[in-house]
C-alpha cells in the first residue's frame, strides 16, 4: 500500500516539477534572467515567464523583418543596354552549346581601316603528307592533294618506272610540296614529291628550271639477324614471346618448327625460348623481319632442342640429334618381323560379334616381343584404355600421334621423352584380345588414319660431312647479341 501511495503522490505533482532541474545561469545570461528580461524557452514550458519570453522573440523577429532593405538596384549602378557589336562579343565569350548558336573565341570586329576584298591571299608554299589506303594508287593520292592534271601526268611518267612491280603498299606515306598558283582558277604547282619506292630506295621529285626532275637515293641497310630470348610466363609461350617483341609471322614459324619435332604441350612456365630471325634495318628507320633461322628451347637450364634452318629446302635440323647418313622416308613398323592380321577399316569383331570400325592395324608377334617407338616424341598416356588393355599413346609433333594397345607391360611412363627406335613396351594380350598381338594406331590432328599409309622420316641430323659447317653456323647464330626490351 505504501508503494501505491507514493506512486499516486508522484503523479499528482505539478507539471513543472516533472522537468529535470536546470543549473542556474551565470554571467550576462543569468543577470538578464533574474530581471525577467530574457527567458530560457527550454525551461518551464507553458508557464507565464515562458510565454513572455516567446512574445519577446516574436517581436524582435518582426522588427528585423520590417527593417529588411529592399531588392531594388541602387541608384547610379543600373547597367545600360549593350550595343549590337558589344552583345555579339559578349556572346562569343559566353559558355553556350554550339547547337544553340554559341560561338568559340573572341569575335574580331572590323576596324576603321578594314576594306572588303574579292581576293584572299594564299601561302606561297604548302607541304602535305598523303597516305595510301587499300586499293589506292599514286594517282589517287596526288589527285586528292590538289595536284593538277598536267603536273600529275609528268610526275607519274617519271616515278612509275622506278616503282616495284606490285606497286606501292597500302600505308605508304607520300610527302608533297605545292607551290603558288598561276592564277586564281588554276591548281597549285607541284614543286616536289618524295616517297619510298622500296625498302632500300627513296624517290624524290623536284622542280628545276620549270620542269620536274627525278632523283633516286639508295639507303644503307643493316642485315644483321635479330636474336630474341626470353622466359615463358604463366600466359604461355606465344604470349610471352610476343611480349618480348617477336613478330606474329616469326612466332608462327617458330611454333611450327618446334611442333614438327615435339609437342608444344611440353612447354612449361619457366622454360626459355630462343630464336634468331632475319632482319633488315634501313638508314631511315624502317625495319622488316623475315624467316626464322634458329629455334631453340631450354628446360631446367639445359637445351631441349636447337633447330637450325639448313639446306637448300630451308628445313630445320636439330643440332642435338646425332648425324645419320642413311636418311630415308618409308614405312616403319613398331614390332620387328610382325605379321599383319587385321587391317584398318570396317571388320567383324571376333569377341563382340558384330561389325565395327577397326581404327588401327593388328600386328601378330610372340608374347613379350619388344615394341619400338616409330618416331621421336613423348609419352602422352600410359595406362588402361578399355578394350585396348594396357595402352600407350605418343605425341610426335605436327598433330601426329601413335597408339600401342594390348601390351603386356610398359617400358616407359607418362610424360617421358622417347627417341625413334626406343623400346616403349612389350607385346601382350590385355583387354579385348584373342591372342598376343599389338594394336597399332596413327592419328593426324585427332583423327585416326591408316597406319600403313604413313611414312616416317628416319633421319636424326645433318650429313656428317656437313657437321663442321653446320656447327659453325649454330655457333655464329648463338653469338648474336640478344635484343632487350625498350
Amino acid at each position: 500500500m505504501d508503494q501505491l501511495s507514493s506512486s499516486a503522490a508522484a503523479l499528482a505533482l505539478p507539471r513543472a516539477r516533472l522537468f529535470r532541474a536546470q543549473p542556474p545561469r551565470t554571467g550576462l545570461a543569468g543577470w538578464l534572467e533574474k530581471r525577467r528580461i530574457a527567458t530560457d524557452l527550454a525551461r518551464d514550458v507553458g508557464s507565464a515567464p515562458w510565454w513572455r519570453g516567446l512574445g519577446l522573440v516574436m517581436g524582435c523577429s518582426a522588427g528585423a523583418l520590417m527593417l529588411l532593405p529592399g531588392l531594388a538596384p541602387l541608384p547610379g549602378l543600373a547597367a545600360s543596354p549593350l550595343a549590337s557589336a558589344q552583345l555579339a562579343e559578349w556572346r562569343a565569350g559566353a559558355t553556350r552549346p554550339l547547337a544553340m548558336g554559341g560561338a568559340i573565341g573572341r569575335i574580331g570586329l572590323p576596324g576603321p581601316f578594314a576594306r572588303p576584298t574579292d581576293h584572299a591571299a594564299e601561302r606561297p608554299r604548302l607541304d602535305l603528307v598523303a597516305t595510301l589506303g587499300e586499293g589506292d594508287t599514286l594517282a589517287d593520292a596526288l589527285r586528292r592533294s590538289g595536284v593538277g592534271p598536267a603536273d600529275m601526268a609528268q610526275a607519274l611518267a617519271l616515278v612509275k618506272p622506278a616503282l616495284p612491280a606490285e606497286g606501292l603498299a597500302p600505308g605508304t606515306r607520300i610527302a608533297i610540296t605545292l607551290g603558288p598558283r598561276a592564277d586564281d582558277n588554276a591548281p597549285r604547282r607541284l614543286d616536289g614529291l618524295q616517297l619510298h619506292a622500296g625498302f632500300a630506295e627513296d624517290l624524290a621529285l623536284s622542280r628545276q628550271g620549270g620542269t620536274l626532275v627525278l632523283a633516286r637515293h639508295a639507303l644503307a641497310v643493316d642485315a644483321t639477324p635479330l636474336h630474341i630470348r626470353g622466359v615463358v610466363g604463366e600466359g604461355g609461350l606465344y604470349r610471352s614471346a610476343r611480349a618480348q617483341g617477336v613478330p606474329a609471322g616469326a612466332m608462327q614459324q617458330y611454333l611450327e618448327a618446334l611442333d614438327a619435332h615435339f609437342s608444344i604441350d611440353e612447354v612449361r612456365p619457366g622454360d626459355v625460348f630462343d630464336l634468331v630471325v632475319t632482319s633488315q634495318r634501313a638508314a631511315d628507320g624502317q625495319s622488316r623481319l623475315g624467316n626464322v633461322l634458329y629455334a631453340g628451347l631450354e628446360q631446367a637450364g639445359r637445351p631441349r632442342t636447337q633447330l637450325v634452318r639448313w639446306g637448300g629446302e630451308g628445313q630445320f635440323f636439330d643440332a642435338l640429334a646425332p648425324a645419320d647418313t642413311t636418311a630415308s622416308a618409308g614405312l616403319v613398323l613398331p614390332v620387328a618381323g610382325a605379321r599383319i592380321t587385321s587391317s584398318f577399316g570396317m571388320r567383324y569383331h571376333p569377341i563382340l560379334g558384330y561389325e565395327r570400325m577397326h581404327s588401327g592395324t593388328d600386328l601378330a608377334a610372340p608374347w613379350g616381343s619388344p615394341v619400338y617407338a616409330v618416331a621421336d616424341g613423348y609419352v602422352e598416356y600410359a595406362g588402361w584404355h578399355g578394350g585396348h588393355g594396357n595402352y600407350l599413346r605418343l605425341a610426335h609433333g605436327g598433330g601426329v600421334e601413335t597408339g600401342y594397345g594390348h601390351l603386356s607391360r610398359y617400358a616407359v611412363a607418362s610424360g617421358m621423352r622417347v627417341r625413334a627406335g626406343q623400346v616403349i613396351g612389350y607385346v601382350g594380350s590385355t583387354g579385348l584380345s584373342t591372342g598376343a598381338h599389338l594394336h597399332y594406331e596413327v592419328f593426324q590432328s585427332g583423327r585416326a588414319i591408316d597406319p600403313m599409309s604413313v611414312h616416317f622420316i628416319v633421319r636424326a641430323g645433318v650429313d656428317p660431312r656437313e657437321q663442321a659447317v653446320f656447327r659453325a653456323r649454330l655457333a655464329a647464330l648463338l653469338r648474336l647479341p640478344v635484343k632487350t626490351q625498350g
